[in-house]
């Protein structure tokens, strides 16, 4: 009896660690199959987020920065855009921007006239470059100023609200509006410069003087069709600027497009309206307060 229970005892031990062993032979396996199903999960989680980048990299592609230059169609319909936005200004609006404008272009002006005046020598032995000079330094930097601070500009807005006219975005009476108040703000903004250069003595010497007077006399010496074949190349080279600039997407293609043409203008001698404002009122400003000049005196003629 003591054998068989002994028999039994040992069964139900061997039994025992039997069903105990048991998971222990199958704990690897089972470990496997969670090591496999936890390396595919990191696959598929890898993969997915490799397609998510992809879309992204496709994403920002597509809503990358703008191209360098703007097509000549697309230029064209962003003035005539331009040209309903102005045509809704309201007369003190465009009053007040051509007055800006006017003085903008009466400093790149006064700018050109310090540079001429200050080089008698170059003038004199180098004319060509004399005059390169000029056309680098003065207006250039006027016509900048007008175009990033939005000032309205006659001669810029002969383009822009042409193409809204012949587009039908805009009618004539909005083309007259803008045309009439921006060309007397323009004349108003060029004789305040005058006046302020006039008392903050920036031509005060005899030689700037002399060179602003006889540039000015020049001017209104010439015929009336040299003056308009002068005026009509030159507004073409400045709406040719307004044009590159509206088609350049960056600050620094902006100023070269606007050097080119207005350089070009100033170097071959053509004719600014609204430069010839600031010019012609500085002729008058000298001839009326300088003590030296006498009214009806030419420039070479005074002491």
């Amino acid at each position: 009896m003591v054998m068989l229970s002994e028999q039994l005892t040992c069964g139900r031990a061997v039994r025992a660690r039997g069903i105990a062993a048991a998971p222990r032979r199958r704990a690897p396996v089972v470990a496997a199959r969670a090591s496999a199903k936890r390396q595919q999960v990191p696959r598929r989680s890898v993969s997915g987020s490799a397609e998510r980048r992809g879309e992204r990299v496709k994403v920002r592609a597509a809503s990358a920065a703008p191209p360098a230059a703007v097509p000549p169609p697309q230029v064209f319909q962003s003035a005539c855009s331009t040209s309903m936005a102005k045509a809704k200004y309201s007369w003190d609006k465009t009053l007040v921007l051509g007055f800006l404008a006017g003085s903008l272009i009466g400093i790149g002006a006064l700018l050109c006239s310090v540079v001429a005046g200050s080089s008698p020598t170059l003038a004199a032995n180098n004319p060509g470059l004399s005059s390169f000079v000029k056309g680098a330094i003065g207006l250039p930097a006027g016509l900048a100023m007008v175009i990033l601070t939005g000032a309205e500009l006659f001669t810029g807005n002969v383009f822009i609200m042409l193409s809204g006219l012949l587009t039908g975005k805009v009618n004539l009476a909005d083309v007259c509006k803008s045309w009439f108040w921006s060309f007397n703000g323009n004349f108003a903004g060029s004789l305040f410069v005058a006046a302020m250069a006039f008392l903050a003595q920036t031509t005060s010497s005899e030689a700037l003087t002399a060179s602003v007077a006889k540039v000015a006399v020049a001017k209104v010496s010439m015929g009336f069709t040299t003056l308009f074949a002068k005026g009509v190349l030159c507004n073409w080279l400045v709406c040719l600027a307004v044009w590159m600039a509206m088609a350049s997407n960056s600050i620094p293609g902006k100023l070269l497009s606007i050097f080119i043409p207005i350089s070009t203008f100033v170097t071959l001698g053509f004719e600014h309206s609204v430069a010839n404002m600031y010019a012609v009122s500085t002729l008058s400003a000298g001839f009326l307060f300088n003590p030296w000049t006498r009214p009806g005196e030419r420039p070479e003629e005074t002491r």
